[in-house]
């Protein structure tokens, strides 16, 4: 025998390895979501509660074996509980939902307790047990510490290889270039589509049209997801011609982060003076954390940050958590609360940024109305879900409340940045894509976009994509003379990224 087998035979230290496991892996599954480091206290913790439990239960049993394998089987029961409810939660018997918490619950409390008996019986081979337990965990640790290492030195290589596609804008001597503003309503949709929902955003475009603003009233999008479409639009191109990788067949993403952190618009306003202005989005890709300005919430070390909190959904702790009906694996919707103080504080912050010396790129991403659903139209809490509407519907009764307070919060933050803006700004407010409501993909694609481009007499029109945001922007304000690509909206799904469905453009331009 092996002095290494030796040492997985005889040092149980698989609890450690069962403690670390759920947290690194949804680390690695939600890697271009979230910021690493943000598990790290999760992971500090858990080896913690590793530690007390293979104490506890090594005194209980007077054998350091015995208690790691009781401290290991209830460590996998606290930590799988979220995951089991969620895959059977939709599971009917006779029409009966019998996985809920009430029959999951006692369920645990009976497999923690047969556990517990199980290892007080001090069974056979407890040695052969210790090595294959050890072994299984290393394992399992290993494999996302593969995936988040694989996937952050990909991140570096593409950043390091990413080609400079900024333009060289040419400045009026002695002008004072106009602040742009890119805000982002994550989902919201346009207006013929959203009426749809329950959504009248007539008062909203109305005021914009009195301000001066361009509204393409048969807008689409380039493509049905976040990242792909800001991608898209911050680097004024489509990306099978920002990368080799993004081509069909292929789901790597990776490239994006580079792409989008450091894309040609911003490159090309920094070259040209601007500086740049980033708020918190809730998405790491979305968030400039190295800009001239970054602004977001104050948070006390006490609170959960977004993974934290997708972590404990996970968790036998997040059955008495109230409002999680279900669990999920998707960061986006890890922290409810968190995501309604970071939408109010940017909301409340993007009037004063005007304030800021001049000239400056100012990106904003707010997330909503897409998930998660914490606004009621007035911007109250979102109302609890309505008994039996079905999820399709109650989703949509969701999506209505949101978009009808974005809206009317954006009605009043328009003019203020206007009035308190030196120069008149360049403003340009968009949907990265149409309704995340359960939607066909025509309707994914269908997006609010709306600009303000004064002192210049800008080629928009009806049909305009984000793709050419900033080829007329650039071409009016700076000097420019950037084609304009053809407006194509390119469905796919997030399973296969780049595998694309055309969708036409059949809306009806009222002359």
């Amino acid at each position: 025998m092996s002095s290494r087998q030796s040492r997985l035979q005889t040092i149980p230290i698989h609890p450690l390895f069962f403690a670390a496991y759920p947290i690194l892996a949804l680390l690695a599954f939600n890697a271009t979501e979230l910021n690493v480091p943000n598990g790290f206290r999760s992971l500090l913790v858990s080896a913690i509660l590793a530690l007390l439990l293979l104490l506890a239960f090594r005194w209980i049993y007077h054998d350091a074996k015995l208690g790691a394998l009781a401290a290991s089987a209830l460590l996998i029961l606290f930590f799988s509980y979220g995951h089991i409810y969620n895959q059977s939660i939709g599971i009917t018997v006779f029409g009966k939902h019998p996985f809920q918490h009430r029959t999951l619950i006692p369920l645990w409390v009976v497999l923690g307790i047969l556990v517990l008996w199980g290892a007080s019986r001090r069974p056979k081979h407890i040695s052969t047990l210790t090595y294959s337990l050890n072994l299984i965990g290393l394992i399992l640790v290993i494999l996302p510490i593969f995936q988040l290492a694989s996937f952050l030195i990909q991140r570096n290589i593409s950043e390091a290889n990413t080609e400079d596609a900024s333009a060289t804008l040419n400045l009026k001597p002695g002008s004072q270039p106009p602040d742009i503003y890119y805000i982002i309503l994550d989902g919201y949709g346009r207006s013929d589509v959203i009426k749809q929902y329950g959504v009248d955003n007539s008062d909203f475009l109305n005021t914009l049209k009195g301000l001066g603003f361009y509204v393409a009233d048969c807008a689409q999008s380039n493509y049905a997801q976040t990242k792909m479409s800001l991608t898209s639009s911050l680097n004024f191109n489509y990306l099978d011609a920002l990368s080799d990788h993004f081509v069909p067949g292929s789901d790597d993403r990776t490239g994006m982060y580079a792409l989008l952190q450091h894309s040609a618009v911003r490159k090309s306003l920094e070259k040209a003076g601007y500086k740049i202005v980033s708020v918190a989005s809730g998405f790491p890709m979305t968030e400039f954390n190295d800009a001239a300005y970054f602004f977001s919430p104050k948070s006390s070390w006490t609170e959960l940050n977004d993974f934290e909190s997708l972590l404990v959904r996970t968790t036998l702790v997040g059955s008495v958590e109230p409002g999680t009906a279900n669990t999920t694996t998707d960061m986006p919707n890890s922290n409810p609360e968190l995501a309604r103080q970071r939408t109010l504080f940017v909301l409340d912050k993007l009037p004063t940024i005007a304030s800021i010396p001049g000239p400056k790129f100012v990106f904003v991403h707010l997330v909503i109305p897409h998930p998660p659903f914490v606004f009621g139209p007035s911007g109250g809490l979102a109302a609890p879900n309505q008994p039996g509407l079905s999820s399709k519907k109650q989703i949509a009764i969701h999506y209505r409340d949101q978009a009808i307070y974005i809206s009317s919060r954006m009605k009043e933050i328009v003019p203020k940045i206007i009035a308190n803006s030196a120069t008149p700004p360049v403003i340009v407010i968009q949907g990265d894509h149409g309704p995340t409501v359960p939607s066909e993909p025509r309707e994914r694609m269908q997006n609010l976009n709306v600009y303000y481009l004064p002192g210049v007499d800008a080629k928009l029109y009806p049909t305009i994509t984000p793709v050419n945001t900033f080829r007329v922007i650039f071409n009016a304000y700076f000097g420019q003379n950037l084609e304009l690509l053809d407006d194509v909206s390119l469905y796919s799904t997030y399973r296969h990224p780049f595998t694309y469905k055309v969708i036409q453009n059949s809306c009806k331009i009222n002359n």
